[in-house]
């Protein structure tokens, strides 16, 4: 499906009938937009939290940060202000506050648990929330089939019900699938859930040792005024086996709220002002 969007901003709303599928995300693709302008007014709080699980089931290690997301000259940027983590190893626990901290030499736990905690919901530079996963924008509904399920009321918004499916091409798998509910009156996301559907090469396992599986997000969204919708509340999971050794499956979450316009009585720190007064530590992404 490709959406002709200078057209579609051309044209007067849908009629009364049900448009099809592609009309409905192709509507969808032409408000992200302007949904991202509405967003940059507001300065909101975001917490991310992750968790890595072993094999057996008990805690590896957790990590809680809190943010305050503010618009900037280039799109938004994110400023850390808390951050709480733990790592378990039988009856103990190990505190931290640092971003990427590491215990005993080689740390696999560290890396994967900051790497999740700097791309939950969030995208540099951008109040789009990093949401590449999801058939949103123009560019990636182009690799999806879609298909119109109904009409439905979820909580108090009018929605149609679409599911999707990456389509094959050349070598790559058709892997990604999901559904997502669009408000009907203003053809924004209230809610999208995907799953990744395919298994690794054999060959891939055996010479590189690591699996990954049983992989799914899901994002709600909340309608704060004509045409600003925000992503409210992110989560995932993800099972990792790797290096024949390590296995993990690691839980992962994301809160926005607090929302707040930015007006002439908000302070908002730029960039370049990172040295300022009361600053717990940046986030680079």
């Amino acid at each position: 499906m490709i959406c002709a969007l200078p057209f579609l901003i051309l044209t007067p709303p849908l009629p009364l009938t049900t448009p099809t599928a592609e009309e409905i995300m192709c509507r969808v693709a032409e408000n992200q937009q302007r949904a991202e302008v509405a967003r940059s007014k507001f300065v909101y709080d975001m917490n991310v939290f992750v968790r890595l699980q072993r094999a057996n089931g008990k805690v590896a290690r957790e990590e809680s940060r809190d943010y305050v997301v503010t618009p900037t000259p280039k799109g938004a940027r994110r400023k850390l202000i808390k951050l709480e983590g733990k790592i378990f190893q039988g009856k103990t626990e190990v505190p931290y506050t640092k971003a990427g901290f590491e215990h005993k030499g080689v740390d696999i736990d560290s890396g994967i648990t900051d790497g999740f905690a700097n791309s939950v919901m969030w995208r540099k530079n951008s109040m789009a929330a990093g949401l590449g996963w999801f058939p949103l924008t123009g560019g990636n509904q182009s690799r999806y089939e879609f298909k119109l399920e109904g009409e439905e009321l979820y909580h108090d918004y009018d929605v149609y019900k679409i599911s999707f499916q990456e389509m094959k091409s050349g070598d790559q798998d058709d892997c990604w699938s999901g559904e997502t509910l669009i408000e009907r009156h203003e053809f924004q996301p209230v809610l999208i859930r995907t799953s990744w559907d395919c298994k690794i090469p054999r060959a891939v396992k055996i010479m590189l040792g690591f699996t990954i599986s049983q992989i799914g997000a899901k994002v709600t969204y909340q309608r704060f005024d004509k045409d600003v919708w925000f992503p409210v509340q992110s989560g995932g999971e993800l099972k990792v086996r790797a290096l024949f050794l390590y296995a993990r499956t690691i839980a992962f979450s994301a809160k926005n709220g607090g929302f707040r316009k930015a007006d002439v009585n908000t302070a908002i720190v730029f960039e370049g002002d990172a040295d300022a007064p009361g600053d717990l530590a940046d986030d680079p992404h």
